[in-house]
Order: structure tokens, then sequence, then C-alpha cells
């Protein structure tokens, strides 16, 4: 065996390795992290925010990226079963579906910069548009607007036979080839990484401006300084979640689109070796984009932190009102009969 083959079987099982092992790694961190999300964003401190509003619903669709799209992409990576290589309109479903899902994710975060910047205005007008009701319906505008953007994928992926890493023919779920999979490239670029970052860079700029104009006024009659903090922790989230998706989504989106251009060359195996390599780093990357959130609010949001500590409490609370009979069997006592019981105790005629 040839030194080149050496290192297109080391470049190939390096890729299979890193991508398999990271996605374990996404799906333990998400499966943990976003669940614990849902239960602290519908407690009654964060649920009346319309930015608590955008970050459930995105945690909802990232609870489909991580408990679907993740155990999909570990089988088919790892033991080469994946029903789209092989079923026309699984290809199709599968796509337009894994596409959809993690661009409204994104996008649901860009709807949270702009209600923050809403929310910051020193115009009551402007900040009456940041409510729990425009929140609802720009949630379900956006999706139906992904989904139209994305409807093409229906029409334009197939199943085609093309070269792996290996050199070997194999089918593969892409899209046309062709301008097509030229102008894909440069849309899911634009869809999914360039706008959303330009939007959340500009609203995270004016909304800075906006508290910075409003550090400058006098404070307004009846303004809750609870409320302020509530504010700020929620920016501070915001902030946190928009940088790793930036991070996480731009290296991959720049990759399709090199790899749309230079779809029609004639490559070597050891070529394909490297995009193959190139393709599963920034690919897996990706993924932090959905399951790192709970994290990342842990650490910057002390109202987040606050209610994750609330959760943890009631949970070891109810644990500890539970007691064992003689029969071994559980029973809840309640504080409220076990206080009574103790004060009725108490006073009673010795």
């Amino acid at each position: 065996m040839s030194s080149i083959d050496v290192t297109i079987n080391q470049l190939n099982q390096a890729a299979a390795t890193i991508f398999v092992v990271v996605l374990i790694i996404n799906f333990a961190l998400g499966a943990v992290g976003l669940i614990l999300n849902v239960l602290v964003f519908s407690r009654s401190a964060l649920r009346r925010e319309p930015c608590s509003l955008y970050f459930l619903s995105s945690t909802c669709y990232d609870l489909f990226v991580i408990f679907l799209i993740t155990p999909v992409r570990i089988l088919s990576n790892a033991y080469n079963i994946n029903g789209a290589l092989y079923n026309l309109s699984i290809c199709k479903i599968e796509s337009f579906t894994f596409y959809v899902t993690r661009v409204i994710s994104i996008w649901l975060i860009v709807l949270a910069c702009i209600d923050r910047y809403l929310h910051s205005s020193s115009s009551e007008r402007i900040r009456r548009l940041s409510s729990l009701k425009s929140a609802k319906i720009s949630i379900g505008i956006i999706s139906i607007i992904v989904l139209i953007l994305y409807c093409h994928m229906l029409v334009y992926y197939g199943i085609a036979y093309v070269s792996n890493q290996f050199g070997s023919i194999t089918p593969q779920c892409i899209s046309q080839k062709g301008i097509y999979r030229t102008f894909l490239g440069f849309w899911h670029l634009a869809v999914s990484s360039l706008c959303p970052s330009f939007l959340m860079l500009l609203f995270g700029f004016l909304t800075l401006n906006n508290v910075r104009q409003r550090r400058q006024l006098v404070q307004r009659v009846g303004e809750n300084r609870s409320i302020r903090r509530t504010d700020s922790q929620l920016l501070h989230m915001l902030a946190a979640q928009v940088l790793v998706i930036i991070i996480a989504t731009l290296p991959f989106c720049v990759y399709e689109l090199y790899s749309s251009f230079t779809s029609s060359f004639t490559k070597s195996t050891l070529e394909l070796a490297q995009e193959n390599l190139a393709n599963q780093i920034t690919g897996v990357v990706t993924y932090f984009a959905h399951s790192s959130s709970f994290y990342l609010y842990t650490l910057t949001g002390s109202i987040f932190r606050k209610e994750v500590r609330k959760i943890f409490g009631r949970c070891r609370h109810c644990h500890q009102n539970h007691v064992h009979t003689m029969d071994g069997s559980q029973h809840r006592i309640p504080v409220l009969q076990t206080t009574r019981q103790i004060i009725t105790a108490s006073n009673a005629p010795t």
C-alpha cells in the first residue's frame, strides 16, 4: 500500500470518527440541556417575556434536531443505515425537513434580537410592538416563510450515483448537479448564515445603542429595577447564543458554496478524502448551535440560573417528602398537611 493510500485511509477514518464522536457529544449535551430549557422558559418568571417565547420555540425545533436528525446522521455515518439513499420520497422529505428545521431555529433567535431592540426603545409606541401576541404571530410567519423558501428542495433533490471519499461510486441523496447546486449553495449560505448573522449583529448594536440612550435619560416613573435586570440578563443570554450560531454555521455554509462551485471538477481520491474531512468537521460543528443553548444561558444569565436552581430544589423537595412504610411502599406527605399536624400536636393539652 502506497503512502497516498495510507493518507487517504487515515483522512477517511479521522472524518468518520470525528463526526460520530462529536455528534454523540451533541446528543448528550442537547438531550439534557434542551429539556431543562423547556422547563425553565415555561416557568412564570420568564414565560411572560416575548424573548423567552422565542427561546422556547427555538428550543422546540432544536429538540427535533437533537432527537431525530442527530440519530439519523449517526446511523448513516457509523453504520451506513440511511433509507434516503434508496427511496426517492424519503430522500426529498428528509433533506427538506432537516434543512428547514435547523434554519427556523436560527431565525427564531433573529426574532429574539429584534424583540430586544423593540423592547429597549425609548419610544413607547415601538415598545408596544414587543408583546406575546406579536411573538406568536412572528413565530408562525417565519416558520411559513422558511418552508416556502426551501420548497424547491422537494423538486430538485434526488438520488444520484457519485464518487465517495474512497473513490467508489455510491448512491447519495443530493441536489441536482449544475446550476441548481450552485444556486442552493448561495441560497443556503444567505438564508441560514449570512442574513441571520447580519441581522443579529445589526439589531444587537441597535439594542446596545438604545440601552445607552436610556441610561442617559432620567429613570422613568414606575420603572421596576427587577424588570430592568431581567431585560439585561435576557440580552446577555441572547448575545452568547448569537455568537455561537455565527461561529458554528458560517464555516459549513462556506464549504457548501465551495463544493457547489467545484462539483463539476475531476478530483483525485486524495482530494475527495480531504474534502470529506472538511465537510464532516464543518458539518458536525453546526450542531453546537442547537445543543449548547442551555449551557450558554446558564453561564450568562443569573435569572436563568436562579430558575434552574428552583427546578432542582423542587425536585429535591418532592423527593424528601416521600416516606417508606413498613411494607416497603412509598407515600408522599404534603408539606402543608405535615405542618398542620405539628401545630396541632404542639397545641394539644398535656
